[in-house]
């Protein structure tokens, strides 16, 4: 993709992933709500890349460079590291769990997308 459009995908999804991702925080607590965005994105960006990679870029730009970017939160994180010597200790750990989250949406969208010899969501089964 080139030219404008991958822009004006990144914005429009980056403005809908940070409002959601204010919203939580809001509703659940600065701290909770940062983890779960950051985790939660996490599996959702290896959904999204399992998916719509090769197929769909401008999806893929606009869900998963846009949306979940603006919706997962590095800097909140740090913040909360930095603050506290508990939420130090625990960001490895957290790391951690994100990266077998990622891991499990790119299992899952493999499955959606029928790579993994289970066939595609409504589909037939296929047969490796």
């Amino acid at each position: 993709m080139t030219g404008w459009r991958p822009w004006a995908l990144v914005v429009l999804g980056g403005a809908v992933g940070s409002v959601a991702r204010v919203l939580l925080s809001e509703a659940w607590g600065s701290a909770v709500g940062v983890l779960v965005v950051n985790l939660v994105g996490a599996f959702l960006l290896g959904l999204a890349d399992a998916v719509w990679s090769g197929r769909r870029p401008g999806l893929l730009v606009l869900v998963g460079t846009g949306a979940l970017g603006g919706f997962t939160t590095v800097s909140g994180w740090a913040l909360l590291m930095a603050g506290s010597w508990a939420w130090f200790w625990a960001g490895p750990l957290l790391l951690a769990v994100g990266v077998l989250l990622a891991w499990a949406g790119v299992r899952v969208g493999r499955v959606v997308r029928g790579q993994d010899g289970v066939g595609a969501v409504g589909g037939e089964a296929a047969v490796r």
